[in-house]
């Protein structure tokens, strides 16, 4: 990993990236503690995500997103190659990009950033409403 944890890291800098996002599994642990070790003082931060289903699960989990126009694609031309690549997709020969895509997005919705309207809606709604305070079955 020597080369790709500098590529990585002067890619971060460069981008002014908060939060590098590598997936929980294999590799990719010993990569995160790699990269933290070398550059834990760095402005960003890195943290694991470990999926909780398929990738095409994920994927359909997400296609709200892209079907209420939420997801802007720049003009770039590595857009086209992860559009390409997502358009295949399950069936394409290729899936990183793809699966980097997901990836982000679901961290972006765990953290209410990236909701639909429906959910942010809901989430409006939810701090106008009166909860009561919880109280335990079995008081002490």
């Amino acid at each position: 990993m020597g080369l790709g944890r500098v590529w990585v890291a002067e890619t971060c800098r460069a981008w002014g990236v908060q939060k590098l996002l590598i997936e929980g599994k294999a590799s990719g642990i010993t990569a995160a503690q790699e990269l933290q070790r070398l550059y834990g003082r760095e402005p960003w931060s890195v943290q694991l995500i470990n999926p909780k289903s398929d990738k095409v699960a994920r994927a359909l989990a997400l296609q709200p997103l892209f079907a209420n126009g939420q997801i802007y694609a720049p003009a770039r031309e590595w857009s086209e190659l992860v559009i390409e690549e997502m358009m295949m997709f399950p069936r394409g020969r290729y899936d990183d990009l793809t699966d980097t895509a997901l990836m982000a997005l679901n961290y972006l919705r765990s953290v209410g950033e990236a909701l639909t309207d429906v959910e942010a809606k809901a989430d409006e709604i939810g701090g106008v409403i009166h909860k009561p305070p919880l109280r335990a079955i079995y008081p002490c």
